[in-house]
């Protein structure tokens, strides 16, 4: 998915679609499934994904210096509470020592209500995650209490299907959105970083006319309607992170965690060596834990002087500017805890 050019003493890591988008969980609960369905073998299977994908989330947290709280609950029947709203360790004891009950009955309303009980009050982010194999006796009611925890602020419901040849659909409905549902044919073949990617969906920029230049699949910056060739950007000014609905400087982008603002000149056009006489963007070197923060943030970087060529590739014109819409937007890939977390490879 991602592009790495390697420049001289530049890199440039670039993504086509991007949106600043950060994974903040400040508290999550676990609802898991203890349904007779599930042997013994695949629910010490379905407890350490649960497991995996709490300390996957508590990586993620402590490179951005947030701290995560986790609680679980079991369900089938009934439903009872694994472990309250605690620290990674304590909530690692707790369930490991959680017994297969083997229930006759599959039940989500009660389940999804003891997790959102759990975490009433809590501050922050508050995420349910809900793992399981069977379709509930209680769809109708399931659905009214997922949209209840939907309605509240901050609050989202993830649903992991295993196994399910009919209700997925279902789960799917009772999820925050397409994004933050997961599924797998087994608990066996159900992997944590599948799982963490539904609780924290790889976010995409939205579509811009804003730029009037764009980067290639290569990475070179090409002007969009193609009315001319660009040959060496000769200077960039200060690139601006996607905030919510806009976009602030990123020397002024100071997220709760980041432990050292950004240079003015992070972000950088430079000429490429390969093809000659046209253009790139790289950047500094993170500092402190800059790359957890800006790792698929959405960029823009205006210009402040590029070449005009012809095919032929001498240059027919110099062109400096002012005009803010003389820049190019891109996603950020930089290498963090996301990445490491949910394996893809970038």
């Amino acid at each position: 998915m991602a592009l790495n050019l390697a420049v001289g003493l530049v890199t440039v890591s670039l993504w086509a679609l991007g949106i600043s988008q950060l994974c903040t969980i400040n508290n999550i609960c676990f609802a898991i499934d203890e349904s007779g369905s599930i042997s013994d073998t695949q629910f010490t299977a379905e407890t350490n994904v649960v497991l995996g994908v709490a300390r996957a989330l508590d990586m993620i947290s402590k490179a951005r210096g947030t701290q995560t709280k986790y609680a679980a609950i079991d369900f089938g029947a009934t439903e009872s509470t694994v472990s309250s709203l605690t620290d990674l360790a304590s909530f690692e004891q707790n369930v490991s020592h959680n017994p297969h009950r083997k229930d006759p009955d599959t039940l989500y309303a009660p389940a999804l209500e003891r997790c959102g009980s759990l975490l009433s009050g809590a501050s922050g982010v508050r995420t349910i995650v809900l793992v399981t194999d069977g379709v509930p006796s209680d769809g109708t009611a399931a659905i009214a209490a997922a949209n209840a925890l939907k309605s509240m602020p901050n609050t989202f419901v993830i649903t992991v299907g295993v196994g399910l040849s009919s209700g997925a659909s279902l789960l799917q409905s009772l999820a925050s959105g397409p994004g933050f549902y997961a599924e797998a044919s087994s608990f066996s073949d159900l992997k944590v970083q599948e799982v963490v990617r539904a609780i924290c969906p790889e976010p995409k920029c939205p579509a811009s006319a804003y730029c009037r230049f764009r980067l290639t699949s290569g990475g070179i910056i090409q002007r969009k309607d193609n009315s001319f060739i660009v040959g060496v950007v000769g200077g960039s000014r200060e690139a601006s992170i996607l905030v919510g609905g806009s976009f602030v400087r990123i020397s002024q982008w100071s997220p709760a965690g980041l432990r050292q603002n950004f240079s003015p000149s992070f972000f950088k056009t430079f000429a490429l060596a390969v093809p000659s006489m046209r253009s790139g963007v790289g950047y500094e070197t993170a500092q402190q834990n800059q790359n957890e923060f800006i790792d698929l943030a959405c960029v823009r970087l205006p210009f402040a002087a590029y070449q005009i060529i012809n095919t032929a590739g001498f240059v027919i014109d110099n062109v400096n500017t002012n005009d803010p819409r003389e820049c190019v937007e891109f996603q950020a890939n930089f290498p963090s805890a996301y990445d490491r977390a949910t394996q893809t490879g970038r």
